[in-house]
């Protein structure tokens, strides 16, 4: 048995070793995704706040007029005074623009982070395939669940957890390739879990609410046309929508797309567990009435469930810790290939060695 459960972590590792390094290193990287991303476009995320920043009514008509014919649908508003308004428009462009003055900063949205999310998430396949891209992921993250578990019971009658510095290079490569795995394994497994079933929370979603007998929330409910009356404005949009869940700092807005649609504003508590926040209002433009909304607090277990799991697996559940316990375990992956590798090749040149030496006798 213990042969046999070698073989196929030796095997899957060299099949499916590369990817699993992949995805462990940009699942590492992407811990600090939004803190990278300002450290590199510093430009492009901070303004130096002057006075009172204009309202959204204004915002969007600065937006609109510095790109005329066309829609800008959704701002993401500013979370601090120093930070900038952002949207995209066609080009494609994303944009930020001052608050205080509505100066605009511009820059391509295809940046290195940007990148190495699409890496992470599909392996830079075209999204437009269809799902090949996701499920190749899922695919080699099952087969890393596969190693990390294997790699454990391998280790178990050893319960080596150190590192010998004093030895040959093949007993380090071995120390390392066995502490490495081991401080990592929990961890390594619980983003594996996590990661599929990201890919498949769609159906996770359906399924959870239809065991408790509870309904995921509509999202964009269509506004009631009302001839001869005013729409209300974007400003008393935000503010319904922020009285309607007290305690929410608003996070963006989206302007109705035609007389038929809905604002709809993105929330978010104090407490919540990713930057993106998990609460929305959808606000009815011609009655200011709230048609929908998810509020993360008192949200259906089947939803709370989706939202937990997705924190978990990016590092937010508690924010800077679990996110540096999450980046350094999938760093770990990095040395278990490197040692694995070397320990499999210089077994491979020992067998060499033997049958050519045979062979001369």
């Amino acid at each position: 048995m213990r042969k046999l459960i070698f073989n196929l972590h030796l095997y899957g590792a060299l099949i499916a070793g590369i990817f699993v390094v992949i995805i462990g290193v940009t699942g590492s990287i992407m811990a600090f995704e939004e803190d990278i991303d300002r450290l590199t476009h510093l430009s492009f995320f901070h303004v130096d706040p002057q006075g009172t920043r204009m309202p959204l009514a204004d915002l969007f008509k600065a937006a609109q007029k510095a790109y005329p014919g066309q829609r800008i649908g959704t701002l993401r508003l500013p979370q601090k005074p120093t930070d900038p308004v952002q949207f995209g428009v066609k080009g494609p462009k994303s944009v930020a623009m001052n608050p205080y003055t509505g100066a605009i900063v511009e820059r391509d949205p295809s940046t290195l982070m940007g990148n190495i999310h699409q890496l992470h998430l599909r392996l830079m396949m075209n999204p437009r395939s269809g799902k090949m891209g996701s499920n190749f992921v899922a695919g080699a993250t099952a087969i890393l669940i596969f190693l990390v578990c294997s790699g454990v019971y391998l280790w178990w009658p050893v319960k080596r957890a150190s590192v010998n510095w004093s030895a040959n290079a093949r007993r380090i490569s071995f120390d390392l390739h066995n502490t490495a795995g081991i401080y990592s394994a929990v961890v390594l497994v619980v983003l594996g879990v996590t990661g599929i079933a990201i890919r498949f929370d769609d159906d996770i979603e359906t399924y959870l609410h239809q065991r408790d007998g509870t309904k995921k929330v509509g999202k964009n409910i269509p506004s009631v046309p009302q001839p001869g009356v005013t729409p209300i404005t974007v400003d008393q949009s935000l503010q319904i929508a922020l009285a309607a869940m007290p305690g929410t700092q608003a996070l963006a807005i989206s302007m109705p797309g035609g007389p038929k649609a809905s604002y709809l504003v993105s929330l978010h508590y104090p407490e919540d567990l990713t930057p993106g926040g998990r609460s929305w209002a959808n606000v009815d433009q011609f009655s200011g009435k709230v048609l929908s909304l998810q509020d993360s607090r008192t949200v259906a277990s089947g939803t709370r469930a989706i939202i937990v799991n997705r924190a978990t697996h990016t590092g937010d559940l508690y924010g800077y810790p679990t996110k540096i316990l999450v980046s350094l375990s999938s760093m770990m992956l990095v040395i278990q290939a490197i040692t694995g590798y070397y320990m499999w090749w210089k077994k491979l040149r020992v067998r060499q060695h033997r049958e050519e030496t045979v062979t001369a006798a």
